[in-house]
């Protein structure tokens, strides 16, 4: 897309682990996104402590470990060029406690630190399937740059409308 900045999405880790390990109801549209990113059409920024908690084969509960052998597949898989991984930094820490604290939604210091981040790159969406913390605050929480913040769940954009069909010749239409 010459001329036409990527989209600029946050994923946070359980958006990640959706992909990864192909969730039913999450993975094809995470794949959608995933693709949209491979072909520059989408940066995923996320936080380096995603590095830490894609650890486990389900998001939320008691989750399986993922094996060992995967370690290295998964930092290979957070490194793609089309990931903008971001420092957890003071600014980010003391943002995330106040934001647990003004918003109850925002019940983990995990989604304090994703939230943070995604408001602090002033990102187009935040991506998530976090519906019973994140998911709550969709448009009710200020990006840096004073605009409110689309959370969602990971959203491919929508088809190309189909081709208008040929128009007709009309040249010889009033002839009989």
């Amino acid at each position: 897309m010459p001329g036409k900045s990527p989209k600029r999405v946050y994923w946070d880790s359980c958006t990640f682990l959706g992909l990864i390990n192909q969730e039913p109801g999450k993975a094809n549209n995470c794949t959608a996104v995933w693709n949209e990113a491979v072909n520059g059409e989408v940066l995923i920024y996320t936080s380096f402590f995603t590095f830490a908690e894609v650890f486990k084969a389900k998001c939320e509960g008691p989750g399986k470990p993922l094996s060992e052998d995967d370690d290295k597949k998964i930092e290979d898989f957070l490194r793609h060029k089309w990931i903008r991984p971001m420092v957890v930094d003071e600014r980010i820490g003391v943002a995330s406690r106040r934001l647990m604290r003004h918003y109850p939604s925002c019940k983990k210091p995990s989604d304090g630190v994703h939230l943070a981040t995604a408001l602090a790159l002033s990102v187009d969406e935040m991506h998530t399937f976090d519906g019973s913390d994140l998911l709550a605050l969709d448009g009710r929480v200020n990006r840096a740059d004073g605009k409110p913040l689309k959370i969602c769940p990971p959203t491919p954009k929508p088809p190309p409308p189909p081709p208008e069909p040929p128009k007709q010749n009309r040249l010889f239409e009033n002839e009989q």
